[in-house]
């Protein structure tokens, strides 16, 4: 009974996914107006977009689409943070934990900055490992980051935010893994980023979907965190229930 209370939460989990990931792809095809005039975006698997919007690769829209360092620095105690793929791929955190991010001298911070330097307004984009995750840079501090992130310098006609947004849409899981998961994809080239194709509405609809989204997103992390956590004191239960029954705390007829 408990595996199949288990089974169905999970099940469960898996529709909410599915339908989150609806719920974006046709607010960042579509739009929130339902009775905008459409167009075809001439590409098939994006179908009709409204007519005052664009198809149009990343790069276009990018003034800068790099990695970070390709060798590992000199870590020390304190000095400058070093973000990694697993400093921004935590599951459900929007928020970077700076207590466990690894530090760099600034020497070798001013020299790596060189090549790539991160500032607030920016995106990062996980390539390797955990494939796809997004971060906006929302903070001042200055920091390094490893070849597993992907820095992206976004113009000022593409607001971060819905950029993210979009990047988490079932459009892109098309263009990374060709149909696939993109968790079979190990490694995101940078020619691979800078050629996705990214639909592109006017800017103040930008901020409006993205806005709209987030609270999706949020309304979604709630309900399937509940269920995960009753999933979690489920299995508890269960092992409990086991150690009783096989150890005769609990007579059974």
């Amino acid at each position: 009974k408990i595996d199949q209370a288990i089974a169905q939460k999970e099940q469960l989990i898996a529709l909410l996914k599915e339908r989150k990931q609806i719920i974006i792809q046709h607010a960042v095809t579509k739009g929130l107006d339902p009775n905008a005039k459409m167009k075809d975006s001439g590409v098939e698997w994006i179908g009709e977009i409204p007519a005052h919007w664009e198809v149009t690769k990343l790069k276009y829209y990018t003034t800068q689409i790099v990695d970070g360092t390709h060798f590992t620095p000199t870590y020390v105690e304190s000095g400058v943070p070093f973000l990694r793929v697993t400093d921004i791929s935590k599951k459900f955190s929007t928020e970077i934990d700076w207590s466990k991010t690894k530090y760099i001298p600034e020497k070798e911070h001013f020299e790596l900055i060189k090549r790539a330097n991160p500032k607030k307004g920016d995106v990062l984009l996980s390539k390797n490992g955990t494939i796809g995750i997004t971060k906006v840079i929302d903070w001042d501090e200055e920091f390094s980051f490893f070849v597993s992130l992907c820095l992206l310098k976004l113009t000022n006609k593409l607001d971060p935010y819905f950029f993210c947004q979009f990047f988490d849409s079932p459009l892109v899981d098309k263009q990374i893994a060709f149909g696939s998961s993109r968790t079979s994809v190990t490694n995101l080239h940078l020619e691979k980023i800078k050629e996705l194709l990214i639909v592109i509405p006017p800017i103040k609809e930008q901020r409006n979907l993205s806005k709209y989204l987030i609270e999706v997103n949020s309304k979604y992390k709630k309900i399937i965190l509940l269920q995960q956590t009753q999933i979690k004191k489920l299995k508890e239960y269960k092992a409990t229930l086991i150690d009783s029954a096989v150890t005769g705390k609990i007579k059974v007829i």
